[in-house]
């Protein structure tokens, strides 16, 4: 395609093939360079040919253009074809020789095409379309003929015959032909339902939107109302630009410094070391899940018989194989219930592991596990896989209410003269652990231990794991892990799953094993962030001040109430920044037992939605008050609070009022271009409560006075490496590059908890300051009797000399830290192109407290990292499921949309509050992983502002729009009163 594409720009210099540029234009959305230097034309055609729901970009830019191909049947035969011929021939053998491109005159003809994704790139269309005009008359606009086609409508819908039929002989822009094409067109656009694709209603409107955007953007402009123009352009994204801003203490450094992250430059070239590149034996074993496929149902027998006469299968282990308990979970107050690590009884969810094929090679297990037959009793209980199954057919049953106490109601006076009420619904969805690395574990088995290599954010809870699977001590599973590829939540308990099948196998077969998940099993098998919906009512001042606000709110917890977050983490929240307590704020919140994976933390789990929730209300508040939505903060804000002088200082930083009053000119001045303005606040309180212990070891070598540290945290992305480094040369005195930080390790780090809460950077650290000050204790008797002018070297080869043990372990304890509140704001502007759903984020402006940040690129790096994944949540990332058996449809990238490069802020400004030490915090810093998702909520409101000016265009009455997460395009576009009839020039 790559080579297609250098042709397509040579050839737009000759005559006749000036359309060539266009070609390249589409092409360039066509999945991503690596695909494109490896894909064909041919590939792409014939992958069409043998799937035709496939929306190949090739096919109806081709099609449209009326290219044909060159067919060989043999050596010595060959046809030329249409493709709709070639798509429909039976021929078994052929090869394609040539893509015959006949030239088209721009004085004669007028060609254009679109490509409507679901994010910016890398995404296949939700529709494409190609149109190509001939005219008759090109100065009257009179057509000749016409090439109408559309992409991901239903196989047997390529051309609109009926518009295709009416145009010759008629002037295209006559506002007479735009009303009978937009009167036609709807009926002979009936898109089929073929989930997880968008909605029919969707692409229905989508594709007619399509052909109106071509007319508008090619009719002459004395032909089109000023104020639709815009409606015939595509967004188009500028270069990224950003800034960050930052204080900085000297005299601490290396602590506050800005410096580069030490996996920094590894990690970008590719040259650092996962678990997967790990080298291990040629006897290695590689592993693949068989799992269940009816829900509800009663496993009554496992027949591996046909997997294993495979060739390189090696064995079938199931429950009855399991020596110890059949459990991934170690019990305790987050995780009170126990979850089998292979089903045994009645199934509990779509894809539930029930066994694991062990192979030679990992394509031969995945193979092979499909293999693999389950016998199933029949089981005629209703099975419930969504939360909103539940809720519509009141299940009391599955639903859990942790706390009922806080929900009695108050007795209101009438409502006053100016007083509003009001009522909203706010979903947010599931969202996937996209991570760099997949779940994956190696086990080697040693003497009479097992050697781990687990991608775990809990060292402790996946050696234990393992151990009580095993029924062994748990002194002989020893786990290492250098680094994971991201984790924000999944690899905490979800781990185990892996962890605990591989050890398994390298128990049973005493020979190393390799366990890599595909992208796939991982969205099969493994619980997601926990869906939330709220259901509250608000009465209101007509200055915006909350009188009452309800809030009666259920959170999908799946299968099992492990990892709660309802009363744990989401209530906490409610209050958010605001005066709200129990006097004007009524709240309960309930877990909803699904036949769905069980849920699992992910990134700010529970304080995102707790956040969101909060906002959202405030935001519909100041719409029924018709007040600004920044008074409505003001007024409600918590007094003495440290958002009362931030707020105010925010709005006139990011010139909030004169921004405001830009935004509504350009909405007032283009129909069919909106933009919106959406402001977030947050009160992120980071609770310490759930940590015991993290140790560290910091060692220091005689020879040469360079230290090492290995620590009880993982280092999942956050830079608690970077900080730790920092911290032990500040404590120490010794330059940044004299410190070495080794993999984490169930000896110097055992006993330690999870990496989890943004909170263990900073509690490592402690304990890496802990082991410093012992060690410059220990020190400080020599450096004394050598005097002031001593070197570091020669302190440490004389304390070696005395034998001082330079080797010190400490480790933070509960109540080091107590629990803090961490503050930020957001504003959101975004323009959206409201025929089609997309937007582009102008700017995005962050302010967050991260107290006297450690490390300040990594802090930034952190709130932009999470604001953008926070992004994802609200606006690409939507999981699609069979509403009959649960099974998930959006299993992979090529259905699900975490947010790329080009759909990041194109102005991106983050400043770290300045002056703001935190005083209770670890060397007064505050935590930065994950608060900024909470900020992210801010999109919605802006999406919100927007659509309310599109509505109020298409003559729609005025009323709040339910928004959640996430809002795709198709949810902006059926919610902005467009009607396909009403499309006119004028």
């Amino acid at each position: 395609l790559t080579d297609a594409m250098q042709v397509f720009l040579l050839a737009a210099k000759r005559p006749g093939f000036e359309y060539c540029s266009q070609l390249w234009q589409h092409f360039n959305l066509i999945a991503n360079v690596p695909v494109r230097n490896n894909g064909t034309l041919a590939g792409n055609i014939s992958i069409k040919r043998q799937h035709s729901e496939f929306p190949s970009d090739v096919f109806i830019t081709f099609e449209a253009l009326d290219v044909h191909v060159l067919v060989y049947d043999n050596a010595s035969s060959h046809k030329i074809m249409s493709l709709q011929s070639y798509l429909g021939d039976s021929t078994p053998k052929s090869v394609l020789g040539a893509f015959v491109l006949k030239a088209y005159p721009k004085d004669r003809y007028l060609f254009t095409s679109y490509k409507i994704l679901a994010r910016a790139q890398n995404v296949h269309a939700y529709v494409n379309a190609g149109f190509l005009i001939e005219w008759q008359d090109i100065q009257r606009r009179i057509v000749r003929s016409a090439r109408i086609c559309f992409g991901n409508i239903r196989p047997d819908y390529i051309h609109d015959e009926q518009v295709e039929q009416l145009l010759p002989g008629k002037d295209l822009y006559d506002p007479a032909t735009v009303a009978q094409i937009f009167q036609q067109l709807p009926a002979s656009l009936q898109p089929e339902e073929r989930p997880p694709e968008a909605s029919p209603e969707y692409r229905q409107i989508l594709a007619c939107s399509l052909l109106y955007k071509f007319l508008l953007g090619t009719a002459p402009k004395e032909r089109v109302r000023d104020s639709y123009r815009t409606g015939g352009l595509l967004l188009e994204r500028p270069l990224s630009s950003g800034s960050q801003t930052f204080e900085t203490i000297k005299k601490n450094y290396p602590v506050t410094q800005p410096v580069q992250k030490l996996e920094g430059l590894i990690q970008c070239s590719g040259e650092a070391m996962y678990m997967n590149d790990l080298l291990t034996t040629s006897n290695a074993v590689h592993c693949a899940f068989v799992t269940a496929k009816r829900v509800g149902a009663t496993i009554e027998q496992i027949d591996p018989s046909a997997a294993l006469r495979c060739k390189g299968v090696l064995a079938f282990y199931s429950a009855k194989d399991i020596p110890g308990v059949n459990n991934f979970i170690t019990l305790g107050q987050l995780t009170p219930e126990a979850e089998e690590v292979f089903g045994s009884g009645r199934v509990k969810y779509y894809d539930q592991p029930l066994g694991v094929v062990a192979a030679l090679s990992h394509d031969v297990a995945v193979y092979a596990a499909t293999l693999v037959k389950v016998t199933y009793a029949k089981d005629e209980r209703r099975i419930y896989t969504t939360m909103n199954q539940v809720l519509a057919e009141g299940q009391t049953d599955r639903i859990v209410s942790l706390r009922k106490e806080q929900m009695e109601p108050l007795k209101l006076p009438p409502l006053a003269p100016g007083d509003v009420e009001g009522r909203g619904v706010i979903e947010m969805g599931s969202q996937y652990h996209f991570t760099m690395e997949p779940q994956t574990t190696i086990v080697v088995p040693l003497d009479d231990i097992l050697q781990v290599y687990s991608a775990t954010q809990w060292m402790d809870g996946t050696q234990g794991a393992i151990a009580q699977v095993l029924r062994v001590s748990v002194n002989s599973i020893q786990l290492q892990v250098r680094r994971v590829g991201g984790a924000y939540g999944v690899k905490e308990t979800r781990c185990n799953m892996v962890a605990c099948a591989a050890a398994l196998v390298a128990a049973k077969l005493k020979r190393p094993v390799r366990f890599v998940q595909t992208i796939e099993s991982m969205m099969e098998t493994i619980g997601k962030r926990w869906a939330c919906r709220s259901d509250y009512e608000f009465r209101a001042r007509a200055n915006g001040s909350i009188i009452l606000l309800t809030n009666n709110y259920y959170q999908d917890a799946g299968c099992s109430l492990n990892e709660n977050v309802v009363d744990f983490l989401t209530l906490p929240t409610l209050k958010n920044v605001y005066n709200l307590n129990d006097s004007n704020l009524r709240a309960k919140g309930s877990a909803i037992l699904t036949d769905a994976p069980s849920s699992t933390w992910c990134r700010a789990p529970g304080t995102a939605e707790g956040i969101a929730m909060t906002e959202t209300a405030l935001e519909h508040i100041a719409f029924s008050c018709q007040l600004d939505p920044a008074d409505v903060r003001l007024v409600n804000l918590l007094p003495g609070s440290k958002m009362v002088q931030m707020l105010p200082k925010f709005l006139e930083s990011t010139e909030y009022r004169k921004r405001r009053d830009q935004v509504n000119l350009f909405n007032a001045q283009n129909r069919w271009r909106k933009r919106g303005l959406g402001l977030a606040l947050m009160n992120f309180t980071l609770n310490t409560t759930i940590a015991f212990n993290y140790p560290a070891t910091v060692a220091i070598y005689h020879e040469d006075g360079s230290v090492v540290i290995s620590h009880g945290g993982i280092e999942i992305g956050q830079g608690v490496n970077t900080k730790a480094a920092q911290v032990a040369a500040l404590v120490l005195g010794v330059p940044l590059d004299q410190v070495r930080v080794e993999a984490s390790n169930t000896v110097s780090g055992a006993n330690s908890m999870l990496t989890a809460n943004s909170m263990t950077s900073e509690m490592v650290g402690l304990a890496v300051r802990k082991a410093c000050d012992t060690l410059n204790k220990r020190l400080a008797p020599v450096k004394e009797r050598l005097g002031a002018n001593a070197t570091w070297l020669q302190v440490l080869q004389a304390a070696y000399l005395q034998s001082v043990f330079l080797v010190a372990t400490e480790s933070y304890k509960l109540g080091d830290i107590p629990n803090y509140n961490i503050y930020g704001l957001s504003l959101t502007e975004l323009e959206v192109d409201i025929l089609t759903g997309n937007h582009l984020i102008r700017r995005v402006d962050i302010l967050e407290d991260a107290g006297e940040s450690l490390s300040p690129h990594i802090d930034v790096g952190q709130v932009e990292g999470a604001f953008v994944m926070g992004l994802g949540y609200y606006l690409t990332e939507l999981l699609v499921y069979d509403r009959q058996t649960g099974r998930i449809l959006t299993n992979r990238t090529w259905n699900y949309h975490p947010p790329g490069a080009k759909d990041i802020p194109i102005d991106f400004r983050i400043e770290l509050l300045q002056k703001s030490p935190n005083p209770v915090g670890f060397m007064r810093s505050k935590a930065t992983g994950e608060p900024a998702l909470c900020l992210a909520v801010g999109v919605l409101f802006a999406m919100q502002h927007a659509i309310q000016s599109a509505r109020k265009d298409a003559g729609l009455p005025r009323e709040w729009v339910r928004l959640g997460a996430p809002t795709t395009p198709e949810t902006v576009v059926l919610n902005s009163g467009s009607q396909v009839e009403a499309f006119a020039l004028q």
